[in-house]
């Protein structure tokens, strides 16, 4: 049997995966003159968020707890990327900016 805190390190886990996955595609996915580059990849990363979102609900966790869960997250993330991903990351935010 699983114990509680394994259940949450588990939906915490699978949480940041979806919202890192949604941030990537969200950044990778210029978009130019109203038209989504990436729209498909996009749309999918959003569904799969959304849907461990319902996850972590049925599981019982409140809004306020799955947020702390994601902010908690957030440390771990920038201290576990290559720098070398962080910047083509942050070339392709900066380009979509210049387009925008």
């Amino acid at each position: 049997m699983t114990e509680p805190s394994d259940a949450r390190e588990y939906l915490a886990d699978r949480l940041a995966g979806a919202r890192d996955l949604y941030l990537l595609a969200l950044a990778v996915g210029v978009r130019g003159d109203g038209v989504t580059l990436f729209g498909p990849m996009i749309r999918e990363a959003r569904i799969h968020f959304i849907a461990v979102i319902e996850e972590c609900r049925l599981a019982g966790l409140d809004t306020s707890a799955i947020a702390g869960m994601l902010g908690k997250r957030n440390e771990e993330l920038v201290d576990s990327i290559r720098p070398e991903i962080w910047e083509r990351l942050e070339q392709l935010i900066a380009r979509r900016g210049r387009r925008g």
